[in-house]
């Protein structure tokens, strides 16, 4: 096992990660290494979903920032832009748009360029854990510019390569 996925497995042993757990922000559904999968759940909202999956792709970890992207358990690929977080512009939510195999935000690995020398405060560092990257997607959910989604049920269901995994431990 490599220092990357060690690092990852004791921040998802941590306290702080279990605080959210317990608090219904995320959970872990599983790794299996350099990819986790969470569900990050979202505030009620007429017709919407309880949450979205958010795959992670940890390599580095936490050196570098996980690259992350909404996902759709069943199909094993991205949400597609009509299934994503909507406004109440009623458009996908910036952070959520299918821009690139990424988060549209500077937590992101991929997306981090756009915006240089802005936003440090929300920029992955390596001192970061994994809290940090899910509080920032289920605050960004929590939101009250989030109007929901329609999401369909499949959507959550567990990807095929985490279902074996599931039954037994996290990891």
């Amino acid at each position: 096992m490599g220092p990357d996925q060690n690092a990852l497995l004791r921040d998802l042993a941590s306290p702080t990660f279990k605080v959210g757990v317990r608090r219904g922000r995320w959970a872990l559904l599983g790794v299996k290494f350099p990819i986790a999968m969470f569900f990050v759940a979202a505030p009620v909202r007429l017709g919407g979903p309880t949450g979205f999956l958010l795959r992670s792709d940890c390599t580095g970890y936490p050196a570098t920032a996980p690259n992350s992207q909404l996902w759709h358990g069943r199909d094993n690929q991205p949400l597609a832009d009509a299934d994503r977080p909507k406004n109440r512009q009623a458009g996908t939510m910036i952070s959520f748009s299918t821009w690139g195999e990424c988060l549209y935000h500077p937590i992101d690995r991929l997306a981090r360029s756009h915006w240089p020398g802005q936003h440090e405060e929300l920029c992955w560092t390596a001192d970061k854990t994994i809290v940090f990257l899910l509080e920032t997607v289920h605050g960004i959910l929590d939101s009250t510019d989030y109007a929901g989604a329609n999401l369909p049920t499949a959507a959550l269901e567990l990807p095929p390569e985490f279902v074996a995994r599931h039954a037994g431990a996290a990891a």
